[in-house]
């Protein structure tokens, strides 16, 4: 018997995948709130960057992440981020934080530190929750648990598509090879290795559109629900 009266449905699976339009959708259409988990760690490797020096130090560090703060927003459904009482949304989407992100994920006071954050927006109506290791270490009794997925070729055409709307420079090849390597280290990972949750409903998106695969999960939450 779950603890609180909030529907938890997880989305977790592979980069490029297609979890951010989806759980958008989702948290649109059912009025539930949504929480980014690789905002979050963003938000980590934010933090990071800023104090590069006393990552060395884990009471440091954890006063450091302490400072990042999680609120409702009223423009939108996704929860703002704030460090030192200052927001940080808008700073979080480049490549250095990206990297710094992906450093700082790997530390366990870090990840600690951002459980119980996550456990802080289980609240209201319901709950999408969008990452890697949502179902299966965050909220494994999640009431509704997904693994979206799509073929590597897809997903990195989808991401130069993307990235090339957006002005960058890139190159579809070594667009592919870093969803590649960064597969191997989802999967391999010693800390909440990416993997499909106990009793999660897969769904590949190689060949659905986005509206057709929130239809999927509008259904199978209906059926729950009953």
């Amino acid at each position: 018997m779950k603890s609180n009266s909030t529907y938890i449905i997880t989305i977790d699976g592979t980069s490029g995948s297609g979890k951010t339009t989806i759980s958008n959708a989702l948290a649109k259409k059912l009025g539930f709130s949504l929480l980014d988990s690789g905002k979050l760690y963003r938000s980590a490797g934010f933090v990071y960057l800023q104090s590069k020096e006393s990552f060395s130090d884990l009471n440091t560090i954890k006063d450091l992440i302490s400072k990042i703060t999680i609120s409702s927003s009223k423009d939108s459904n996704e929860f703002e981020i704030s460090f030192d009482n200052k927001k940080i949304d808008h700073l979080l989407y480049t490549e250095e934080i990206s990297e710094s992100a992906s450093i700082v994920s790997k530390i366990p006071e870090v990840r600690e530190c951002m459980l119980k954050l996550q456990k802080l927006c289980v609240k209201g109506k319901g709950l999408i929750a969008n990452g890697r290791d949502m179902g299966t270490e965050v909220f494994p009794e999640a009431d509704l648990k997904l693994y979206v997925s799509a073929s590597l070729d897809i997903r990195a055409r989808r991401r130069y598509e993307e990235l090339k709307s957006k002005g960058d420079d890139v190159s579809l090849k070594n667009v592919y090879k870093s969803l590649q390597k960064r597969d191997e280290s989802d999967t391999n990972r010693s800390i909440s290795p990416l993997r499909v949750p106990d009793n999660a409903q897969i769904i590949d998106t190689s060949d659905l559109k986005p509206d057709a695969i929130v239809d999927k999960i509008l259904n199978l939450y209906t059926i729950t629900q009953n």
